[in-house]
Order: structure tokens, then sequence, then C-alpha cells
């Protein structure tokens, strides 16, 4: 077997496996996805989100389109974080006090209240492009 294919094999397996290894933003700070949402679909900073409800480090709304989306962090390196973040991921569901969102996960990002947004689509392509 060459090395190459060998190589694939090897990461392949560490996704299966390991899916939170997979994550290459985990070191980027929520500012920088608020930038990149601002800047490829626009809105404002809102307001910033209590992150213990849905027990991610950090969370903030912004006010796209007259309507708030929210889109919190979760720090990878504690594992509490990283089960729930898999649990998301599984279900595209973020339950806050009972209460089902849609969500969109993107490495150690989860969007929220972006379902019936006029921009829906453009936040979503700008979101998984973080």
């Amino acid at each position: 077997m060459t090395k190459t294919v060998l190589s694939l094999l090897l990461c392949f397996a560490a996704v299966l496996f390991f899916p939170s290894c997979a994550t290459e933003n985990n070191d980027r700070p929520l500012s920088d996805l608020v930038m990149h949402i601002a800047r490829h679909v626009g809105g404002n900073v809102n307001a910033l989100m209590l992150p213990d409800p849905v027990r991610a480090s950090e969370g903030v709304s912004m006010m796209i389109e007259g309507r708030e989306v929210a889109f919190y962090k979760y720090d990878l390196n504690f594992s509490r974080q990283r089960r729930k973040l898999e649990h998301i991921r599984k279900t595209g569901i973020l339950y806050i006090s009972g209460i089902p969102f849609e969500a969109e996960v993107n490495g150690s990002f989860v969007m929220i209240d972006h379902a019936t947004n006029l921009k829906k689509k453009e936040l979503i392509k700008a979101f998984r492009s973080f």
C-alpha cells in the first residue's frame, strides 16, 4: 500500500472514531465568525447570549433582516461541551429550556434562529464556509 493511501485511510479512521478531532475551527473566537457573517450576509451584533442554558462557552446574537440569529461557540477541550455539540450535530436540534431550535453545526460553532430568516440560504452558506 502506498504512503498516500495509508495516510488517507488513517485520516478517515480518525474522523470516524474521533469526530471532534476533525474540527479545524476550535481555536477561532466567536468574534471571527460574527465578522465573517457580517461580511457575507450583513447584520449587526444585537446582544451577548448566556451560554449556560445551551452548555456552550459563549454566545452572541445578530440582527439580520430584522430577525435575531444566534451563534454559540463550544470549546472541544471540555468533554461536556464536546458531548453536547455531538448531540446537536447528530439531531440537528438545540434545546433551550425544552424548546427545540433547528441548529446548524460547523466545527465548534452552532447557529440557531436562522430557519425563518429571509436570508436563510445566505446564512447557511456563509456559516458553512467559515
